[in-house]
């Protein structure tokens, strides 16, 4: 059965895959790769949706997909294929375990795109104002125009409001 070949395979793409999340959660702390404040920081960053649903997550399911193939149980109790039914048995649930994780993940993300940036809404004043001007209105990216206003400090997610 060429199942192991498969699991494998998956398991050496899940890898990278599960590192590169981890490193992009880890990035979102950083904005500009700058320190900023705590406050400053949008609230699902600290939900870990890259580190612990893609990533942690993941990486259990893809160790177990990669000793998948070398698997070869003799079995217990004197039944042959009882070794091989635990190993699929564990790779199913190690799979669950990692779609719980992925759907973590994926609800994280999709709040976190509903509430917008963390961004600094005033830079006319001594004092920068921040808020997430897109959670006010749902989806109010798509029907308000908003731009960004010189290169101040554009590269901070700084948003000038204008309406109309």
């Amino acid at each position: 059965m060429c199942s192991g070949g498969f699991a494998k395979c998956l398991g050496i793409s899940l890898m990278p895959l599960a590192i590169a999340c981890v490193l992009c959660n880890i990035l979102l702390f950083f904005p500009d790769g700058k320190s900023v404040e705590k406050d400053h920081i949008a609230e699902q960053v600290w939900y870990f949706g890259g580190i612990l649903g893609s990533g942690v997550l993941m990486i259990f399911p893809a160790l177990v997909f990669l000793g998948l193939k070398n698997n070869d149980c003799c079995g217990c109790c004197g039944n042959e294929s009882c070794g091989r039914r635990f190993a699929m048995l564990s790779s199913i649930l190690f799979a669950a375990v990692g779609v719980v994780g992925a759907g973590y993940s994926v609800i994280v993300s999709a709040v976190a795109i509903n509430h917008g940036p963390e961004c600094v809404i005033d830079i006319k004043g001594a004092d920068k104002q921040w808020g997430t001007p897109f959670s006010n209105e749902r989806w109010s990216r798509l029907r308000t125009s908003y731009s960004c206003e010189g290169q101040q400090a554009a590269s901070s997610c700084i948003y000038s409001v204008s309406r109309g």
